[in-house]
């Protein structure tokens, strides 16, 4: 069935509302059967907000922190909010707050640990024309510094970590290069780089299974690599790919399975899939009707046009996750 997704003078009656869901699973279930259940949504925000792109990452005490792109629709522009779970918390409860707001767009958070066992962050920042990284530094732990880079200098959309044995391999598209089809790939063998890209990028050209849309992980003595389905519209669905080579010289996946939306609260789309613990954390998407903004539309361009003109204003020292 066609994914409803208004277009020409209609588009302006509706806006994409997204939100943060929880899915009783656990990744690898969804990868061998797809999602069997109702996904539990956490509270929609106010009218002209929204949550999108979790990420989830535990804690050496059990407790769990959860990153997510908040959106103000007046502005346009996104930022980094965080809420921290105890151990065995339930999503739904998650408490959202402020961590990180740059002069420029945010979104896309990726948290995890480098080599020697200390926090990393790297943010969607395309109208910073670069993509940056934060790390922890000794003797300031959860504390993270930056900005390092730009470690790819080019608007990097969706951009994604993983740790190979011989390198960090970083997955992403650009902004000026059909971001919703064609996969990029970097490698480095330390996190600020030099980052060198793929012989053969893009290494794949394919609206159904290229944008990232999470972080990889193994199933099944299998690597999945989750990415947007956009063959209809932006975020219609996931694609669980199986990454079959991932070497200097090549790089190959087989789509697995597409995950559609299941959920007659956010029908429209799905874009985003976490591993967390026992669960697993979605963003959803639906249409939401509205009176024609127009003027609305002209003043969020006209300020995104803007911040790609002025300084990205990233801020340099980020406060600990966690407390």
């Amino acid at each position: 069935m066609r994914r409803f997704d208004p277009a020409g003078p209609v588009k302006g009656f509706y806006r994409e509302e997204w939100n943060l869901g929880v899915v009783d699973q656990r990744a690898e279930d969804v990868v061998r059967r797809g999602i069997v259940g109702p996904i539990r949504w956490l509270p929609a925000l106010r009218p002209w907000k929204m949550l999108a792109d979790p990420w989830c990452h535990e804690l050496p005490d059990g407790r769990r922190v959860v990153l997510a792109e908040r959106l103000d629709y007046w502005t346009g522009r996104g930022e980094i909010w965080v809420a921290v779970l105890g151990a065995g918390e339930d999503p739904t409860r998650a408490r959202f707050a402020p961590w990180m707001r740059a002069a420029c767009h945010l979104s896309y958070p990726v948290l995890g640990r480098d080599d020697a066992g200390a926090l990393f962050l790297l943010v969607e920042s395309w109208e910073a024309r670069g993509l940056y990284l934060w790390r922890e530094r000794p003797g300031a732990p959860g504390r993270l510094h930056g900005p390092v880079g730009p470690l790819v200098a080019r608007p990097a959309i969706d951009a994604t970590i993983w740790r190979a044995p011989d390198h960090w391999w970083l997955f992403c598209t650009f902004k000026d290069d059909a971001p919703n089809a064609r996969l990029h790939l970097f490698r480095a063998k330390d996190l600020e780089g030099p980052w060198t890209a793929h012989a053969a990028n893009p290494v794949k050209d394919d609206p159904t299974s290229s944008r990232p849309a999470g972080p990889l992980f193994w199933c099944d003595g299998q690597l999945i690599r989750p990415a947007q389905d956009c063959s209809e519209t932006y975020g219609g669905g996931v694609t669980l790919n199986a990454v079959t080579r991932l070497d200097p010289d090549g790089f190959g996946e087989t789509p697995l399975r597409t995950l559609q939306p299941v959920d007659a609260e956010y029908p429209h789309g799905l874009h985003t899939l976490c591993p967390a613990g026992n669960v697993t954390i979605v963003d959803g998407k639906r249409w939401a009707t509205q009176a024609l903004d127009v003027p609305r539309r002209l003043l969020v361009g006209a300020r995104g046009k803007l911040r790609q003109r002025a300084p990205a204003g990233l801020p340099t020292v980020l406060d600990p996750l966690g407390g």
